[in-house]
């Protein structure tokens, strides 16, 4: 006889599994950078996000775990920021404008 997984136990298994490439992405090696810029001590936000992930599960990350799943979203936070500040023009738009039909008035 196997052992049987709960729905919930699969549940939360499956959903770790999904967004370990988002967390664990920087832990990839990487071929080094001509110039590496200074590490920034991460944001507010990204240790708050962090820390819920600790309180949420415990046992399953080493501080280590942790200190890079807090660099993992300070990076995406600070990728967030850029993208916000990229200025658009009307030919970076829709060129269209979609509407309801909503018949013959």
């Amino acid at each position: 006889m196997t052992d049987a997984i709960s729905r919930r136990a699969f549940a939360e298994q499956l959903a770790l599994v999904a967004a370990a490439p988002w967390f664990l992405e920087d832990l990839r090696p990487q071929a080094p950078r001509p110039q590496a810029p200074q590490q920034q001590e991460p944001s507010l936000l990204a240790k708050s996000l962090a820390e819920g992930v600790r309180l949420r599960y415990p046992d399953r990350f080493t501080p280590d775990d942790l200190a890079a799943i807090t660099r993992s979203i300070d990076n995406r936070l600070r990728q967030i920021e850029r993208l916000y500040q990229t200025p658009l023009t009307n030919a970076d738009e829709p060129d269209f404008v979609y509407a309801v039909y909503r018949g013959d008035d």
